[in-house]
């Protein structure tokens, strides 16, 4: 994987040229099904690798004060001039989501709709850690990733796919509530529901 990937400037070039196959403007089907399951207490909630915001201003809508991090500053100001313009309680900071030491709440749901298979491995357990110190105990943490693909050959600037030993380092800290298996733009992929505990 390309280092670039994880810097600011990298995330910030795609979303100036416009090149964000991810920003579909619909809010996943995945997030809008748990909040309507009701199984989320209402509070904080981290949208963690935000982008332009429309997940943290739909769970704003449904009773969420939200705390939207990105790496791309060009996301964020999408996102706090949408959120402001419908008087929203979505907050947005440009942050390494690897690292929310700098964070003063414990939300009760986190989501994170790509953001984890575009850390580099070696960040990941401090991920998983920094965010287990921000949730509270039942919080639900919904996270979409790409899986391993056999036969697939990455390209430079693909994410690092999310397997078996990275589900792993979340058992200290989370329960596997359920996971649904697919594809998108021709990579396997996965949402996983995890719980705090």
């Amino acid at each position: 994987m390309d280092e670039a990937r994880g810097s600011a400037d990298w995330w910030d070039a795609r979303y100036l040229s416009g090149d964000t196959p991810w920003d579909t403007g619909i809010v996943p089907p995945e997030i809008v099904a748990l909040i309507e399951s009701g199984l989320s207490k209402r509070g904080w909630a981290l949208d963690l690798g935000c982008g332009s915001g429309l997940s943290s201003r739909y769970l704003a809508r449904h009773g969420f004060q939200v705390v939207g991090l990105d790496l791309a500053r060009a996301a964020l100001t999408r996102g706090c001039h949408a959120a402001r313009a419908e008087g929203l309680p979505a907050y947005f900071c440009l942050a390494d989501v690897s690292d929310l030491s700098f964070l003063a709440i414990k939300a009760s749901l986190a989501v994170d709709v790509g953001c984890f298979h575009s850390i580099p491995c070696t960040r990941r357990a401090v991920y998983i850690a920094s965010l287990a110190r921000h949730l509270v105990p039942g919080a639900l943490y919904l996270l979409y990733a790409f899986e391993p693909s056999p036969g697939q050959r990455a390209e430079d600037d693909d994410p690092s796919p999310v397997g078996a030993g990275d589900l792993a380092l979340f058992a200290p800290f989370f329960v596997l509530r359920w996971s649904q298996h697919g594809r998108d733009r021709q990579r396997l992929s996965a949402w996983y529901l995890l719980q705090r505990a």
